[in-house]
């Protein structure tokens, strides 16, 4: 395969930054550029002798390949160019890694020594792969693509190049969760499929040599990677019967005895978050306890149970939020990328034998005059309490009124949290007083509050936004002109809200959401689909009309005064929240009198990931609500 070999001498290695957590420059301001531009860092992750930790980072313009000593001293970046690298792991013997580099006709593996040498390409063709994992003995590495039109598992030889296909018809196309993992003897490898039912995620091993499959579970939805246990006893993973709700970010550990495949529940006393299943739980070194994170009340921790159950007890107390984390292979610490309320993501390390979280990076560029918000709450149409993060401008003065804002985050039955938000900083800063809030259904207060929502998405759920929206009225330093907005389903949140009582509002912006779940079932991808079904109490489009009525807020655009003035943000790729949705919403308020500010962005799919388009929607964000909240025009709706 000599197509894929690139010559080694023609790489440049260094950019070497000497320390870890050296003196940062100035405080900068808050700006839409800066916002943009402020640096990112992945999951870190130990090296096989648990000296180094391989992360990828945008730190010097573009997403690349870096190394960290495990102190924080010491960090390199691999690679000069202008290439991208993404999803780097460590060969078992740690002399090198591999990484994907996405190209404009898909994306291929590479290989990079430890000491940047070595470059070398193992794949070259128009397809993709992603979710690297080496074998054990390090001459294979599976991925999964959808070269065969599904996602299944492959592997490629490390000396030759030579691809095999393991599993068919795996999980369709536009399902891009899971990982496949290696037992510790390469014998199996386990992953996640839908094969066996259209709705159903079931764990299932592979025989490497055979290429034989089974089925390990039948009444499992599993929600994150399966980990193996180090003596290979054990496989662990996260999920919730199928009779039960789909609780997301408090699901349960469950774990597969080998060999006897036995399936059982780890009782214990807390849950784990997944963040959609993008977070996996870890074992620790020596396979007699389960390390994974919890989110309650918007801080994310680090916790462990023993593998036969029992008491969950927490290894950090911080606040904040993270994602995933990376165990060091000598047992003695774990690596996480924390950001805090007023502080983006930085790498830190926190022993295992307890003791104070170290803060190893110093990479993020802090802002000036930004306050962490308070945590208020509020209470209900129906007298529940709802936690809110009330953001006031930097310099905050009670005796002024200020416009209001209700944020909507996204995800549902995920959280909004306890980390950075730069957008609503932002928006404080330029004289708002903004409410994020936890709404009944998100992660983070029990399954009970999950349960609130349940059968009642986009519906009565709306009710808590009405409300955040009247505590605000009742401020003493707001001026009662309060607009409402959220991307995801925040923008299903805020047509929920304004189809229970549109009174408190005076501008609306619902970005990139679903305002007729019915309609957008047969142009969502295979993700959104599941979860149309799940919060229709198991139903699809068709089995309960009057249950997809209720939760259609399009169909209820009557009860919003046709002055309400709203922007729709939406991009044309996106099949989480089919783009078509933004389009019935935008031309159905046309029709009825509602001033409409409408915006596309024909490259991006669910979200504004392309800088420029971040500082273009989020600046039309702040200038509809300052002309209709503000303004001279902005006087309040009798």
């Amino acid at each position: 395969m000599t197509k894929s070999m690139v010559a080694a001498a023609a790489v440049v290695v260094g950019l070497f930054i000497p320390g870890g957590t050296a003196a940062q420059t100035a405080l900068q301001p808050l700006t839409l550029e800066s916002m943009s531009d402020n640096v990112s860092i992945s999951t870190p992750l130990f090296s096989p002798d648990s000296r180094d930790l391989a992360i990828t980072s945008d730190r010097s313009g573009r997403t690349r390949l870096w190394l960290i000593h495990a102190d924080g001293s010491n960090a390199r970046q691999l690679l000069r160019g202008d290439g991208i690298e993404l999803g780097p792991a460590w060969s078992p013997d740690g002399s090198r890694l591999a990484f994907i580099r996405p190209g404009s006709d898909g994306s291929d593996i590479w290989l990079i020594g430890r000491d940047g040498g070595g470059l070398r390409r193992l794949t070259s063709d128009a397809e993709s792969e992603r979710t690297l994992s080496w074998s054990p003995d390090g001459a294979r590495i599976a991925f999964l693509s959808d070269r065969a039109g599904h996602q299944d598992v492959w592997t490629v030889e490390v000396r030759t190049g030579e691809l095999r296909q393991l599993t068919q018809e795996t999980n369709p196309w536009d399902e891009f969760r899971w990982a496949p993992e290696w037992s510790p003897d390469g014998r199996w490898i386990a992953y996640v499929s839908s094969r066996s039912g259209q709705w159903t995620d079931d764990l299932w091993l592979v025989d490497v040599t055979s290429g034989a499959s089974e089925k390990l579970t039948a009444d499992v939805q599993v929600m994150s990677d399966p980990q193996w246990s180090p003596d290979g006893r054990h496989i662990a993973f996260n999920g919730v019967r199928y009779a039960e709700f789909w609780y997301g970010d408090q699901s349960d550990i469950y774990v597969v005895e080998m060999p006897q495949r036995s399936v059982r529940r780890v009782e214990m006393n807390t849950f784990v978050s997944d963040g959609n299943g993008g977070v996996s739980m870890q074992w620790g070194p020596q396979g007699e306890r389960i390390f994974f994170r919890f989110e309650w009340e918007g801080d994310a921790n680090l916790w462990s149970v023993p593998v036969e159950g029992g008491v969950a007890t927490k290894l950090t107390y911080e606040v904040g939020s993270f994602g995933n984390f990376s165990i060091s292979p000598d047992g003695r610490s774990i690596a996480y990328v924390r950001s805090k309320p007023v502080r983006g993501g930085e790498i830190h390390r926190v022993d295992l034998a307890g003791g104070e979280p170290r803060q190893l990076t110093d990479w993020y560029r802090n802002y000036a005059d930004l306050k962490a918000p308070d945590r208020i709450t509020f209470r209900s149409r129906d007298g529940h309490h709802i936690l809110g993060y009330l953001y006031r401008p930097p310099e905050f003065d009670r005796t002024r009124r200020y416009p209001a804002l209700v944020q909507v985050h996204g995800g549902g039955n995920n959280a909004y949290g306890n980390g950075f938000h730069a957008l609503e900083h932002w928006l404080a800063a330029r004289g708002y007083v903004v409410l994020a809030i936890e709404y009944r259904g998100s992660s983070g207060h029990g399954r009970e509050f999950q349960d609130l929502a349940y059968g009642d998405w986009a519906a009565g759920q709306g009710w808590d936004a009405v409300a955040a929206a009247q505590f605000l009225d009742s401020l003493p330093y707001t001026t009662g002109r309060t607009g409402i907005y959220g991307g995801s389903y925040g923008g299903i949140m805020t047509l929920a809200a304004l189809t229970r009582d549109a009174s408190p509002f005076a501008a609306a912006a619902p970005l990139y959401g679903i305002y007729d779940w019915e309609a957008a079932y047969e142009d969502g991808d295979r993700l959104m689909r599941f979860w149309i079904i799940e919060g229709h109490r198991g139903f699809g489009p068709g089995e309960a009309p009057g249950l997809y009525q209720r939760t259609a807020t399009l169909r209820q655009l009557d009860r919003i005064p046709v002055d309400l003035p709203f922007l729709i943000m939406h991009g044309e790729r996106d099949r989480r929240a089919p783009y078509s949705q933004s389009v019935r919403l935008r031309d159905a308020l046309q029709a009825r009198g509602n001033p409409v500010r409408f915006h596309s962005y024909p490259e991006e799919g669910h979200g504004f990931r392309l800088r420029e388009n971040r500082i273009h929607a989020y600046g039309e964000l702040l200038d509809f609500f300052d002309h209709y909240l503000k303004s001279e025009l902005a006087m309040r709706r009798p």
